[in-house]
């Protein structure tokens, strides 16, 4: 009896370090299980397989797998629930059209996108006759709703706007949420579509990327020279590369897991993300404002340190007082008219 202490031990361990888990992603019930399904399994073969060897090892059986246990956690556990949790989808039906603020001629749409899928969304025409057109893309674990702020201070402007859900999210298709992977695909699509308006010039559409939104307009932007002008909103990292230079081993350390779960996100999903680094720069000339909220301290040094990556028509602008998508609150006039200052010179100069 007493050699079940440890594995039992262990296994309430795991159970409480899983349930946690199972709580933020809103499935305790089967984090639990398998929280005691490994404590019970790595408790018993520590027990029996170190008990059988004797010794030291046995002795300090109960360090060792802290040990290991610690390693697993922070190696590979933690980065796993981190690509988990922003890659399982969340599908549901939105409303309502006529509460979006854009208009009375605004549309439910149904958009082809790539790899087969459908995206869900909104879309008003633009009341000003030049055609202009700009995209607004909401961010990780939301849906078009998350856009029309942004999208309504646009379209009063007289561009016409499109909110849609992402893939796997709201009422558009798919299997899984991709990190902004498999979404940068559909830009070309949905520009395409678009252009195929009669009301739209196609050579006049841009986007306005919040948080994941900015990941996706960024990601596609370098091989999709019809999407004119990115106003990116949040833009976090891509890569541990785009992270600064550790100053203290605590940097260090949220660095490695950084890229842990960029390695893991990448073999899930078959894609490997590119550094924001090394993409901006394929942007230019066309214009890019990447805007961050001061009271983020790791989004405001992150676009910082893209500054010197911005072409000649890039430009960096730090919202001291907002926080992560908060500019158009913390200063609503203020970024209202730089926002649609940007775009009128991108899509209308």
């Amino acid at each position: 009896m007493k050699r079940l202490i440890f594995p039992l031990v262990n296994t309430l361990v795991l159970v409480a370090l899983f349930a946690v888990i199972g709580y933020y992603v809103a499935d305790p019930g089967t984090w639990i299980l398998l929280g005691a399904a490994l404590g019970l399994g790595i408790g018993l073969a520590v027990e029996f397989g170190l008990r059988a060897l004797g010794g030291s090892l046995y002795r300090r059986r109960a360090s060792l797998t802290a040990l290991i246990e610690m390693v697993l956690i922070i190696a590979f556990v933690g980065p796993f629930i981190l690509v988990y949790v922003q890659t399982t989808p969340q599908r549901y039906p939105v409303c309502c059209i006529e509460d979006s603020g854009l208009g009375d001629h605004v549309e439910a749409v149904a958009i082809p996108a790539a790899d087969g899928e459908t995206l869900a969304g909104w879309y008003a025409p633009p009341t000003d006759a030049d055609g202009a057109v700009v995209m607004v893309l909401h961010g990780s674990r939301s849906d078009r709703r998350a856009s029309l702020f942004h999208a309504q201070a646009l379209h009063a402007a007289g561009y016409g706007v499109l909110v849609y859900d992402q893939r796997a999210s709201g009422e558009s298709t798919g299997d899984r949420q991709s990190v902004g992977l498999y979404d940068q695909r559909d830009i070309a699509p949905v520009i395409a579509w678009l252009s195929a308006r009669p009301e739209v010039d196609g050579e006049r559409i841009g986007g306005v990327g919040l948080s994941l939104g900015a990941h996706i307009l960024v990601m596609a932007a370098p091989t999709t020279p019809d999407l004119r002008a990115i106003w990116s909103d949040g833009l976090g990292i891509n890569g541990a590369e785009d992270l600064p230079p550790p100053k203290d081993a605590g940097e260090a350390f949220i660095g490695f897991i950084n890229g842990q779960a960029f390695r893991m996100a990448g073999l899930s999903l078959g894609a490997q993300p590119i550094p924001f680094k090394a993409l901006i720069p394929q942007i230019a000339p066309r214009p890019l404002m990447l805007v961050a909220g001061g009271l983020d301290p790791f989004e405001a040094a992150s676009n910082r340190d893209y500054a010197p990556y911005l072409g000649e028509n890039g430009e960096l602008w730090v919202i001291e007082n907002a926080g992560h998508v908060g500019g158009l609150w913390a200063a609503p006039e203020e970024y209202r008219q730089r926002m649609i200052a940007f775009f009128d010179a991108a899509l209308r100069g």
